[in-house]
């Protein structure tokens, strides 16, 4: 593309033209386990990489940065990022001329970014040769609003040519959402997205779903690596908590997508990149307190280019919050260290982080008549909204999940480029809960502590005396390897990857402590007396190929097939001999057209085919094996998603609109009952069927006043499906809606700005959702709809920021989500109003 449709031109003839994108700081894109192997596998890589000689002869590039008035601009942020990974090999500000200049720069194609906050940033592809002198001239236009951005990176979708519906939030946009709380908070304000939290002040478990799908069935990475757990399907967005702290920006992908790595996004995927190697100087100290006993501290510094090869990056932080609801508490340490070695034609990048953590668990709901005030609980006390089952006995979880990755690309010149990362993950902990809803047969008590006719029986109904807490202790690890190449040549790029992982895990549980009601010596890690020990595993080998050529200057193409093969294994059950393999072997393949007219209007459409395969606890749940639980027929889920979409923008005005239609074969859904985790089980739905209609825009209202927004209208239901139920009696369900999906979601978001003050107003609403799948007299009143607003004000002066947030402003009594228990309905509540204040010093 000429130079003069990216903002840049030679010194003295500036373009006016660029592409639209929200700023962000100038940021790179992007136990147990057996530590002897994931050593050798790590020496192995770094043998293997092909380094390189240092270059003699480098670059020079200068400039000058102006506005659309032809007046120089101060403190615009200029970066070279390497074309390939996205990396900042080089960077500046502006000066009061608007004067900037990048010295020793290597041969080699890169992308040179302009930016200025309020201002659309512009960037050239740039191939240099070894002692050239550059000059380029910038001009920036005022961005009319926040909107979607163009991502530099090889492993992300490409706004202007990917027929997919996506949303990116930058770094600067995740620092004006709710300080303190979980990232399922931030990503709620996007379209079609929404999140409750046990906890109720959305600190600790907070769970996301998109368009109603729940994370089991998105595709979730950091920096590519999937973050899935490889057995339960699940995210644990607790486990890398503060990751915000080190993400630059976050890509989300609606609709199903055959990951490239990792498992098919059902409903869609969610791309988090964490490279935070800037090269200049920068350290950030962060605290931050509130209501709910929350409080907070980080430190952070980046170390800039040292010796023209190397950024090193680190960053520590704690956070504590006593949680809205009783016994809701969370104790978190978080680490994150890396440094990034920049060579002639490859970029190596070793980075870690995790921490420790401890919580009281919330797992449990309360009625629906306790939102609205004081209710009896059948024993002498009282329930109300921020009641916790666990309060009494003081569930607890201690757990520590590291992660250590390594990212190589390689870039020699010419059309091909390579690509691949090492990575291990560990989990490490326990959960200790209250055990008396367990009978005497699946603790395994000798004879005597109950009546033979009562073994059956909860011990709270055969000895109500008793008292036990029962820890369920899990041991895993994960390693993987995900090399990819690339090929870009006359308008075509054609990419070649493969995932190969492996995951291991030991479960065991036992009572940990009991009064002398329960003989000492089944109690207590001395003992080590397990009602249930089993391992598990999963393989993982796929390939995918990605293909996008752009057919004509306003019209591209791209297709995308994945081929895996995944295989669960459970073996050394120590109490009923259960071994087993479950292998499953797809096809997910999907093909987009996408239309780009100038930069005003574009528009796509795609078909997908994904199949997933169930989380193995579906299969079998060796936790639950001594309550009768035997091995399950769950089947793949199949999706045929057929979507459709167009987006405009002006000056002051942006939309876009998404319609998709979603046929699904053996759909995972809610089919009744929870697990001893609270987390509901799943059986399959012959057919089902999901549509609906995505609505996200914005406008400049005035200087330093804008407001944006989105609604989500959609209908789910279960096309063909016969649920059975408790007591084994059939229920048909066909045309019913399918559980846990609301009708409807909108936010919008109102932001003034002026000077350093800025103050933005955030609404949030969530409609009606049933939570099992029948209607009508033989169903559950569905949970009812609900909006919340949140107030966030903040003031910078030189280096220091202070902000401080209203959450919940007008104090509404909100139930976010309910599923059904053994015992009936649960809900959980959303904490009602609380502040936090916080204040950041950046030092650079």
């Amino acid at each position: 593309m000429p130079a003069k449709e990216n903002g840049f031109a030679p010194l003295g003839g500036p373009s006016r033209h660029m592409f639209t994108s929200c700023p962000e700081p100038m940021i790179p894109s992007s136990s147990s386990a057996p530590r002897v192997r994931a050593r050798l596998c790590i020496l192995v890589f770094f043998l293997a990489l092909p380094w390189p000689t240092v270059a003699q002869d480098t670059a020079v590039i200068s400039g000058v940065v102006r506005d659309a008035d032809d007046r120089p601009m101060q403190g615009a942020t200029i970066a070279l990022r390497a074309e390939m990974t996205g990396l900042i090999r080089f960077g500046t500000t502006s000066d009061a001329n608007g004067e900037w200049h990048l010295s020793g720069i290597p041969a080699g194609t890169y992308v040179l970014e302009a930016r200025y906050v309020g201002y659309r940033s512009a960037q050239e592809t740039l191939t240099i040769q070894g002692g050239e002198r550059l000059e380029r001239a910038v001009r920036l236009e005022l961005r009319a609003l926040p909107g979607d951005e163009v991502v530099v990176s090889g492993r992300r979708a490409d706004q202007a040519l990917a027929p997919i519906t996506l949303t990116n939030i930058s770094a600067e946009e995740l620092t004006r959402m709710p300080d303190m709380k979980d990232l399922p908070v931030h990503l709620s304000r996007q379209p079609s997205i929404t999140y409750h939290s046990e906890n109720g002040n959305a600190v600790g478990y907070s769970t996301l779903r998109l368009r109603g799908f729940g994370q089991r069935r998105l595709a979730v990475s950091i920096n590519g690596i999937p973050q899935n757990d490889p057995e339960e399907s699940n995210v644990f967005w607790i486990n890398f908590f503060d990751i915000q702290g080190a993400t630059q920006d976050i890509q989300i992908q609606r609709g199903a997508t055959s990951a490239r790595f990792g498992p098919a996004g059902i409903g869609g995927a969610i791309s988090i990149r964490a490279m935070p190697y800037k090269p200049t100087f920068e350290a950030n100290v962060h605290v931050g307190a509130g209501s709910f006993g929350t409080r907070r501290a980080s430190v952070d510094v980046n170390s800039g280019l040292l010796d023209g090869r190397f950024v090193v990056f680190g960053r520590l932080s704690r956070l504590e919050s006593d949680g809205y609801r009783d016994w809701s508490w969370t104790e978190f340490w978080r680490f994150f260290a890396g440094v990034t070695w920049y060579g002639q034609d490859q970029t190596v990048t070793v980075q870690a982080y995790g921490g420790p953590q401890r919580d009281g668990l919330a797992f449990s709901g309360i009625p629906r008549e306790a939102n609205d005030g004081p209710v009896a609980d059948g024993f002498g006390g009282t329930i109300d909204r921020r009641y916790n089952f666990s309060a009494l006995t003081q569930d607890v979880e201690q757990f520590h999940q590291p992660h250590l990755e390594v990212h190589h690309t390689w870039a020699p010149g010419g059309a091909w480029s390579a690509q691949q990362s090492l990575f291990g993950v560990a989990g490490i902990g326990y959960f200790d809960f209250g055990g008396t809803f367990r009978s005497a047969d699946y603790l395994r008590l000798p004879d005597g502590v109950v009546q033979p006719s009562e073994r059956a029986l909860p011990l709270f109904l055969s000895r109500p005396d008793a008292a036990v807490l029962f820890r369920a202790y899990l041991d895993q690890w994960q390693v993987g390897w995900l090399p990819s190449v690339t090929r870009r040549v006359d308008g075509r790029t054609t990419t070649l990857g493969v995932e190969a992982r492996l995951h291991r895990s030991l479960r065991w549980g036992r009572i940990q402590e009991a009064n002398s009601v329960i003989p000492a010596d089944v109690v207590g890690s001395g003992n080590d007396v397990r009602v249930y020990s089993f391992r598990g595993e999963k393989a993982i080998l796929s390939a995918f190929l990605t293909h996008v050529e752009r057919l004509t200057p306003n019209w591209s193409v791209q297709a995308d097939v994945q081929g895996t093969w995944r295989q669960y294994r459970v073996y050394d059950e120590a109490f009923f001999g259960t071994s087993f393999s479950e292998p499953y072997v797809f096809l997910n393949p999907a093909v987009g057209l996408h239309y780009r007219a100038g930069e005003r209007f574009s528009a796509f459409t795609s078909i997908a085919l994904a199949n997933r395969e169930p989380r193995m606890k579906s299969l079998y749940d060796g936790e639950e094996a001594g309550a009768g639980f035997q091995r399950q027929n769950v089947r793949p889920e199949q999706v045929i998603d057929l979507e459709l979409g167009g987006a405009w923008q002006s000056t002051r005005h942006r939309a876009s609109v998404t319609v998709f239609h979603m046929r699904f074969t053996d759909e995972i859904v809610p089919s009744g009952g929870l697990d001893q985790f609270g987390v509901p089980r799943t059986g399959n739905a012959d057919r089902t069927r999901h549509a609906g209609l995505e609505i996200d825009g914005g406008i400049r209202l005035a200087p330093g006043l804008d407001a944006s927004g989105n609604v989500t209208f959609s209908r789910n239901r279960l096309v063909r499906f016969t649920e059975f139920l408790a007591d084994g009696s059939p229920a048909v369900r066909d045309g019913n809606p399918i559980a846990g999906f609301p009708d409807a979601s909108a936010n919008l978001m109102l932001t003034w700005t002026h000077g350093p003050a800025t103050l933005t107003g955030m609404l949030s609403h969530v409609g009606e959702q049933y939570i099992d799948n029948a209607v009508g007299a033989q169903g559950i009143p569905p949970l009812p709809a609900c909006t919340i607003v949140d107030v966030t004000a903040s003031y910078t002066w030189k280096s220091l920021r202070l902000s401080a947030d209203l959450n919940n402003a007008f104090d509404n009594r909100v139930l976010s989500w309910g599923n059904v228990g053994a015992v009936g309905p649960q809900y959980f509540p959303m904490a009602t109003r609380h502040v936090l204040f916080a204040a950041r010093y950046t030092l650079r």
